[in-house]
C-alpha cells in the first residue's frame, strides 16, 4: 500500500459519521497549493483515527500522511469501475516536528493501517460503488 504526504491548509473538518455499528469515518479536506490551481484533496479518517482530527479547524496549516487505496467495483450493468481513496493515518501541524520516539510519550500512538475488515459489509441494498 503506497503512502503519501500532503501539506496544505484545512478547508473542511467533517463530523464523525457512524456508517454502521462497526464502522465510522470522518472526512478532512486539505487545500494543497502547488501547481497552477489549488487542489482540494479529501482524506478519510476511519475508526479510531477519527479522533485525530479533534482540535483541528479550517485554516490550520497541516501535514497529513495517508495511504492510497484503490478498489474495483462492477455495477449491475456489468461495467467495471475503479475508485481511488486516501485513508488518513496521521496529521500534524505544518512546521511542527513529528513526535520523537526517544522514550517521550506524546499520548498518541499511530493506529494500524485500515484493512478490509474495517470496511462495512457489502450488500445489495443500493447500487452505490462505495
Amino acid at each position: 500500500m503506497a503512502q503519501v504526504t500532503i501539506t496544505g491548509t484545512i478547508k473542511v473538518v467533517g463530523k464523525t459519521q457512524d456508517v454502521s455499528e462497526k464502522f465510522r469515518k470522518r472526512e478532512l479536506v486539505v487545500t494543497e497549493p502547488s501547481g497552477q490551481r489549488p487542489q482540494h484533496i479529501p482524506v478519510e479518517f476511519t475508526q479510531d483515527r477519527c479522533g485525530l482530527l479533534d482540535g483541528y479547524n479550517p485554516g490550520d496549516e497541516v501535514t497529513v500522511s495517508c495511504y492510497v487505496n484503490g478498489r474495483e467495483w462492477a455495477g449491475r450493468d456489468g461495467v467495471t469501475k475503479y475508485f481511488l481513496s486516501l485513508s488518513g493515518n496521521r496529521i500534524d501541524r505544518a512546521g511542527a516536528a513529528p513526535a520523537a520516539p526517544q522514550g517521550k510519550s506524546s499520548g498518541y500512538q499511530a493506529a494500524p493501517a485500515p484493512s478490509m475488515a474495517d470496511m462495512p459489509p457489502a450488500g445489495d441494498e443500493d447500487d452505490l460503488p462505495f
